[in-house]
């Protein structure tokens, strides 16, 4: 697998080559997820509606219902991925078994990794950000196009540096964790490869961001009948491509036999 649209590739064909069998591995996450869903569209609307860009937390009714909400999509978030992994690498992995430990393992390093990205984004894409905002300011069509070239560039940039470090993912869904460098190490040899498959991911998500602003949805119920089954599906498939480099690089697989 040489080149960055094989690996995107394969990875889209390990969601939608079984559409079933995908829905059934990831069916007790999927109803942890629709559930909170529906949920926040119930007891906290505000939620679906707060702007990504900048959230106005006043218009938050319940701080500690929020938290608790939040908490619990990152948990069903998490244990969607931590089943797709064993899934997909089930046969080449030899995952130990499912335990409460391996779900915190997996937790406690997602954080590492949200940390991690947190404060390269504070250096490397607030100032673009910034500067995104400014040369958009002219108006309406400059200001969406600046914003959409700014997505992008963010989206590159953040998802070019979770693909170097995130084989500790699936690892640590199998049962055998691997560190940080580790990862790093792991990536190098296909560290340009990775720019490509950002830049695929980006246009993706860019895409599918514009497409959400188009319909400028304001009805929570609409909002979260558009945007969950948009995060599911971007999920699955940064998780396969996740799978993918874990057994091309660390168990020097085949992905084509996964």
């Amino acid at each position: 697998m040489n080149s960055a649209v094989d690996l995107l590739r394969h990875a889209l064909n390990l969601v939608i080559r079984r559409p079933l069998t995908t829905v059934s591995v990831v069916a007790p996450a999927l109803v942890l997820m629709c559930g909170v869903g529906l949920i926040t569209a119930v007891m906290a609307p505000e939620l679906l509606t707060l702007d990504p860009t900048g959230p106005e937390l006043q218009n938050v009714k319940s701080v500690k219902l929020a938290l608790i909400l939040l908490t619990t999509f990152i948990l069903s978030y998490a244990l969607m991925a931590i089943l797709w992994h064993r899934h997909t690498l089930s046969e080449t992995g030899n995952p130990s078994p499912m335990s409460a430990s391996l779900v915190f393992g997996y937790l406690w390093r997602v954080m590492a990794l949200a940390f991690i990205q947190l404060v390269a984004g504070l250096v490397l894409v607030v100032p673009l950000i910034a500067a995104g905002h400014n040369n958009g300011a002219s108006g309406e069509t400059p200001a969406l196009i600046s914003m959409l070239l700014t997505t992008f560039v963010t989206q590159l940039l953040m998802l070019w540096l979770s693909l170097r470090l995130s084989l500790i993912l699936p690892a640590a869904a199998l049962g055998r964790p691997i560190k940080i460098k580790q990862s790093w190490r792991y990536t190098r040899p296909i560290s340009r490869t990775l720019w490509g498959v950002a830049a695929g991911l980006a246009f993706i998500n860019t895409t599918l961001t514009a497409l959400v602003t188009s319909f400028e949805l304001t009805q929570p119920a609409y909002v979260l009948a558009l945007e969950l089954p948009i995060y599911i599906i971007e999920g699955l498939l940064i998780f396969s491509v996740l799978t993918t480099l874990y057994a091309q690089q660390i168990q020097r697989k085949d992905p084509d036999g996964l």
